[in-house]
């Protein structure tokens, strides 16, 4: 008999398959995450959806398992241009495997600043979620940059590894993205070891970071936040001088401590945490640059954390009132549109709001195509809205299930 395809199986069904795996009753998997045994019934019944990434991590931790074992990530498209970034994966791991050998280069190395224009418009195609072309240039980029360092002297050598660091974490984020949690363990570490090769304190403190979204995947909120606060530990005399570089990642590290604080049920700390990447906006000033190290440290993104942050928190309410106030400005990167979109349409779910939410997972996904596909939460806000479908959105949310693969 062929086996059955993991995503052709609903949430519940992964859920039961994995509590007899390990042969415990629902009552031991609810005692192991702190809820009732009609909860863990629900789930495996499916008519209770598993719609917070804290308690999808929380679960799988009980089940022994990773958290894309439960979503049945990464997800393969039948759509031949979508499918062109996992066709892409294999070389992407080969050049994340040799990054220590002797350069494989053939050709000649590019002068540091058309390598340094090369890196810019990978780091453009990640903000801006094109993954599948981003991922088709990353294996010759990495190949390239790896021969500069080994062939550039000081300080042209060190400048090399900080763009390696960068595209290294645009490699990070296609895998991490589509579902490859393996190879993001292996991005996460070329980041730190690239970053460390460049001297520069910023791309270190940005590369501790990184460490921190696989933590999630294993319910480590406390050890995420232990890791935050050493890289800002790393750069705190820069922010304390106000460098904007120094205001910029310090901005970023704690919006990132605010979600895992919320993702942990730690309401003040979340907010105390948001509260600090606000200050440290307030302190860039608005005619200072934002993007610092390709990131997006601005008034906007705060604003859209904060959505982030009640949506985390289960808080549908404030996620709403949040969500109603945000401006985005034109040219927003793609990546921080479509997650603001999606974290938006769940607090409008969870309020009821069905027609605005289906309106905001379909800005969502145009902002972001291959980002939102891949989504578990945006996966299962789509599920939700064809289980409640209205007339009103019932070919939309048809079209949009099929185009992701739900149906």
């Amino acid at each position: 008999m062929a086996s059955l395809d993991p995503a052709a199986e609903s949430v519940g069904t992964r859920v039961r398959r994995a509590r007899k795996r390990l042969g415990i009753t629902q009552t031991e998997l609810a005692r192991r995450v702190d809820r009732a045994q009609s909860w863990v019934s629900a789930i495996e019944n499916d008519s209770l959806p598993l719609d917070s990434i804290a308690l999808i991590s929380i679960l799988a931790k009980a089940l022994r398992m990773h958290p894309n074992e439960l979503t049945a990530r990464s997800h393969r498209s039948d759509n031949p241009h979508e499918d062109r970034v996992h066709a892409a994966i294999p070389e992407i791991r080969r050049q994340l495997e040799r990054y220590d050998l002797d350069s494989e280069w053939a050709g000649v190395v590019r002068p540091l600043p058309e390598l340094r224009a090369a890196t810019e418009h990978a780091c453009w195609l990640r903000v801006e979620a094109r993954y599948a072309e981003l991922a088709e240039g990353l294996p010759t980029l990495l190949s390239e940059l790896q021969a500069a360092t080994h062939l550039y002297s000081e300080p042209d050598r060190s400048a090399a590894f900080g763009l390696l660091a960068f595209v290294y974490r645009a490699a990070d984020s296609v895998v991490c993205g589509l579902g490859y949690a393996d190879l993001s363990l292996v991005a996460v570490d070329r980041i730190r070891w690239a970053a460390e090769h460049s001297g520069d304190p910023y791309h270190v403190a940005i590369a501790g970071s990184r460490r921190t979204r696989n933590m999630w995947s294993s319910a480590s909120w406390h050890d995420t936040l232990t890791v935050i606060d050493s890289a800002c530990a790393g750069i705190e005399d820069e922010y304390v001088a106000g460098r904007p570089e120094a205001l910029a990642v310090w901005g970023g590290l704690q919006l990132r401590a605010a979600i895992a604080a919320a993702r942990k049920s730690k309401v003040d700390e979340a907010w105390t945490r948001y509260r600090l990447a606000s200050e440290a906006v307030t302190r860039l000033g608005a005619g200072q640059r934002t993007n610092y190290y390709d990131l997006c440290t601005s008034q906007t993104n705060v604003d859209i954390y904060g959505v982030a942050v009640a949506v985390e928190l289960g808080d549908g309410p404030q996620a709403v009132r949040r969500g109603e106030m945000v401006w985005l400005p034109k040219g927003l990167q793609a990546n921080r549109v479509g997650r603001h979109h999606l974290d938006y349409a769940r607090g409008l779910l969870w309020c009821g709001q069905r027609e605005a939410a289906m309106a905001e997972l379909e800005h969502a996904e145009k902002a972001a195509p291959l980002l939102i596909r891949n989504h578990p939460m945006a996966r299962q806000a789509v599920r939700t809205l064809l289980d409640l479908e209205r007339y009103g959105y019932r070919e939309r949310i048809r079209r949009l299930s099929a185009r992701m693969q739900v149906l």
